[in-house]
């Protein structure tokens, strides 16, 4: 049975590696001591929270990663899911939905008007009909503009 927890330092290495296979997967580079350093960076703060799924062992076969935003085009304080990864031996498992489940109780709980994902773009076509078998829609592409 796949159960979740909201990870904390003490789960620095699990976010990590399964950040970092996650950041492979779709072509992103930072390793999983850059991720590591980051998390510790940001789980402190109280409008980021980083969801673990768990097997029967306690192992982390699943991350959500969620920020709280303010949107005015949506009406107040929104949900993002900046990552979901599922181990490969887990997916199709229902993991992913465990822990988008766990996001939105979540996002309830914390009165959000909404939840958005990024996502990983056109290539992913089976991720993205998972997210809207989930409910979600498609509402346009994000960019981004680096900073130094």
């Amino acid at each position: 049975m796949i159960n979740f927890r909201i990870a904390d330092e003490a789960d620095t290495y699990a976010v990590s590696e399964l950040l970092a296979a996650l950041y492979e997967e779709v072509g992103h580079t930072p390793t999983a001591a850059e991720i590591a350093d980051s998390f510790l960076q940001i789980d402190s703060n109280d409008l980021h929270s980083t969801l673990l799924a768990l097997d029967d062992d306690e192992e982390p076969v699943g991350i959500l990663t969620i920020v709280e935003s303010i949107a005015l085009y949506a009406g107040g304080r929104i949900g993002v899911i900046n990552e979901l990864y599922v181990v490969p031996k887990y997916r199709s498992e229902g993991v992913g939905k465990i822990l988008l489940d766990a996001a939105k109780e979540l996002a309830e709980a914390r009165g959000w008007v909404r939840l958005e994902v990024t996502t990983p773009g056109e290539d992913y076509e089976k991720t993205l009909r998972f997210y809207e078998r989930e409910g979600f829609m498609a509402i346009g592409p994000r960019y981004k503009y680096m900073l130094d």
